[in-house]
């Protein structure tokens, strides 16, 4: 029997309830495209520094309850959130079978806490969590990285989930892989704008809409214009 094509994005985060924004433009996105979507906040609340982690569940068929699934991509906002995604699993091919991609920003978030044990991965740098990814690779597991400079573009940080939506879509498109679901440009877009938060005035309104869509379309040419091999596990655009 032919394994079902799906998708499945893991929003791991230091934030808000703007993340719980991002969840919900996904899985409108996906539901525009014709397919069934749910969402599992599996661990942390809604709150200011926060942790979050909250699941989107992308399928051909209904998605019914709190049904088991694996991952298929983590959406980090940061190193430290999605390494921990990635490290605290027990058996990467068990969890991890159809393998896993990594997007994240090139970026790490400062230590919230101040302690007098500088251990853990709060205190790694970039290149110490990009080294931490290389040697999982190098032990064999299907995994692949691709970071993003999201500071570079001087966009408000809200703004990142629909960059990162961008880029996820791109890269999707570009590796035709029939095991995963991949998303249209346009019904990425309306999952989007459907839900870009609004205000009273609708001047204002459609201008958000409208930075949401070229947010999400640098993104998306992000990923796109990147012109190393498509065999490459670590991958910085």
């Amino acid at each position: 029997m032919a394994q079902e094509t799906q998708l499945t994005i893991s929003n791991p985060a230091i934030g808000g309830s703007g993340y719980l924004t991002l969840a919900t433009m996904q899985a409108d996105a996906a539901i525009c495209a014709g397919f069934h979507s749910a969402i599992h906040q599996c661990r942390g609340l809604a709150q200011a520094g926060g942790p979050l982690c909250v699941d989107v569940v992308i399928r051909e068929n209904e998605v019914v309850g709190a049904v088991p699934h694996f991952v298929d991509y983590v959406n980090g906002f940061e190193l430290t959130e999605a390494w921990r995604a990635v490290s605290s699993v027990k058996d990467f091919q068990e969890s991890f079978p159809r393998g896993l991609t990594v997007v994240a920003d090139f970026f790490v978030e400062k230590p919230i806490l101040v302690t007098a044990n500088r251990k853990g991965p709060r205190y790694f740098t970039r290149e110490e969590f990009v080294e931490k990814f290389d040697e999982l690779i190098q032990k064999g597991c299907d995994l692949r990285l691709i970071t993003y400079d999201f500071g570079k573009h001087n966009f408000p940080t809200i703004l990142k989930g629909p960059f990162s939506f961008g880029v996820i879509v791109a890269d999707l498109h570009l590796r035709r892989d029939d095991r995963f679901i991949a998303l249209s440009k346009e019904a990425a877009m309306e999952g989007i704008l459907i839900n870009v938060p609004t205000k009273k005035s609708s001047v204002a309104d459609e201008e958000r809409r409208k930075f949401n869509r070229y947010v999400f379309e640098r993104g998306y040419e992000a990923r796109e214009s990147f012109t190393g091999s498509g065999d490459e596990r670590i991958i910085f655009v």
